[in-house]
């Protein structure tokens, strides 16, 4: 059985197998190898010598393998011109295995393969545009030798593995990298979010227009070409510009009577808008001018009721509470007239010799007469005798500081005060209690007219803190705010202690 089992195994076997004792006699083999070799039946036969074996080709060969010694492949051609592969391998009993095998097709495959390699090789080498392929974490797979040359890439940078940040940080270096990098990328998420292929220009930082087309690939890389665009975006600019004036020269005549129509629609808008702010104007201004006439009326009422008989006390309270709103329609007067005159150009900033701590304190006896619920607490000694500024337009500053923190801490009583001198200049914080700003709106807050959300409800006109921050400018100065909503406000002015060239020239000027 054991022999019958041996022989079904050479038999089942894709190769040709011969064996050969020491003494190079045949002492197997099977079919297959007779019909590698193209041999009739009987041409290999047991006991049979090597050198008997088809012709001088395969003798060479296989004579050859007592001089190796080991395992050795060759290969040799036939008549009818098949490619065969011959291996010869020592057995443990000193003879020998011969193992035969057609490998023309093989060969012939790659054969095949290597001229399809080599049409490839010539096709990218041949394309007028550059071609390049990406994997998925954007490492290059393979570039054209036109990709090359269009970014002027040094060999080392067109190598299999190289990181596409590497290659752009190349370009950038060498003046042809793209000129916008954070939409470089933008056409790679296009075409993978779409699985199809998209393209965009890029201008590069040399001035040439590159189109790249992008193409993903399902591993998740990409395949791009890359075309110089440049003439042909070039020439459509022109076309373009031609045709734009084409149209211009056939609109010519309707195109002075659409920009009057525009003009006049924008002129009533803006009459429309400025209607607007003077009816909100006029509304907030009556409002104002009405509180303290009614608290005049008021106490005029009272006095006359009490005709004769009238307690010095009550005539005092009385005489405070006219005083007082007076004061207060001056100051509202004056800030129309103050923002008025800024707008014309026509304020006056006359520098003297300013005694700021005297107009501080000033300005907060005169808030004390009108708002009797509030104190003022004062820490103003660390400022210098006199700084350069305009008394008038200062006191106005403070005044509608102090008067707008008394307004807008109503449920409070103390005001604060403080002031410092500071590297050539005196900073003057003015601070409360009250309703606070929100963050949303300090940017907004000295704007002409604007109020605060948390201004809803208490009387103003949306000018005062626009006059002081002009006034402050004019003295070349600054004012800043710090707020919270619910909080309070401090807001700080900022002013040079010593009038600088520019401000003199140019507030003379004004």
């Amino acid at each position: 059985m054991m022999p019958h089992s041996f022989e079904s195994i050479l038999e089942s076997l894709p190769q040709g197998i011969v064996l050969l004792d020491p003494a190079s006699a045949v002492t197997a083999f099977n079919s297959r190898t007779l019909d590698i070799l193209g041999l009739p039946e009987g041409a290999i036969r047991k006991g049979m010598a090597i050198d008997g074996l088809l012709g001088a080709d395969c003798r060479a060969v296989a004579s050859r393998r007592s001089a190796i010694g080991k395992p050795h492949t060759s290969q040799f051609v036939l008549s009818d011109g098949r490619m065969i592969s011959l291996t010869c391998a020592p057995s443990k009993d000193g003879g020998w295995i011969l193992s035969y095998e057609d490998i023309s097709t093989l060969i012939r495959v790659e054969d095949s393969l290597a001229e399809q390699h080599r049409r490839f090789d010539a096709a990218l080498s041949n394309m007028p545009h550059g071609l390049c392929m990406f994997d998925s974490v954007k490492n290059l797979i393979l570039c054209n030798p036109s990709y090359a040359r269009m970014y002027n890439l040094p060999d080392l940078l067109t190598q299999p593995g190289t990181p596409l940040v590497d290659i752009l940080a190349y370009r950038s270096r060498e003046g042809n990298g793209p000129a916008d990098t954070a939409t470089y990328f933008d056409v790679v998420f296009e075409a993978t979010a779409r699985g199809a292929v998209a393209s965009q220009n890029i201008v590069l930082t040399d001035g040439r227009v590159i189109k790249i087309t992008h193409n993903p690939m399902q591993n998740g890389g990409y395949v791009a070409t890359h075309e110089d665009v440049t003439k042909t975006v070039r020439l459509a600019e022109e076309l373009r510009r031609h045709h734009d004036q084409l149209e211009a020269t056939v609109k010519s005549r309707t195109a002075e009577v659409e920009r009057q129509a525009r003009e006049l629609e924008r002129m009533l808008t803006q009459e429309r808008n400025i209607n607007e702010l003077q009816r909100q104007f006029v509304a907030m201004a009556s409002h104002e001018f009405r509180t303290p006439l009614a608290i005049i009326d008021a106490a005029a009422q009272r006095l006359l009721r009490k005709r004769g008989a009238v307690e010095p006390e009550f005539l005092s309270d009385k005489v405070d509470q006219i005083r007082a709103s007076v004061n207060r329609i001056v100051d509202l007067m004056e800030s129309i007239l103050s923002a008025g005159r800024l707008d014309t150009g026509k304020i006056d900033i006359s520098y003297t010799a300013c005694a700021l701590r005297s107009l501080i304190r000033t300005c907060c006896e005169r808030q004390s007469t009108i708002a009797k619920t509030h104190s003022f607490v004062l820490d103003i000694d660390g400022l210098p005798e006199f700084i350069d500024g305009d008394p008038r337009t200062l006191a106005q500053v403070f005044t509608n500081l102090l008067s707008n923190a008394v307004k807008y801490a109503p449920g409070t009583s103390e005001i604060r005060v403080t002031a410092w001198a500071e590297t050539g200049n005196v900073k003057v914080s003015v601070s409360d209690d009250g309703v606070g700003i929100d963050p949303e709106d300090v940017p907004r807050l000295f704007q002409r007219y604007f109020r605060a959300r948390t201004s809803i409800g208490i009387a103003g006109t949306g000018i005062g803190l626009n006059l002081v921050k002009q006034i402050v400018e004019l003295h070349n100065g600054s004012i800043e705010v710090r707020s919270a909503k619910g909080c309070g406000s401090t807001f700080t002015v900022t002013l040079p202690i010593k009038r600088s060239g520019n401000a003199s020239a140019t507030n003379d000027a004004a």
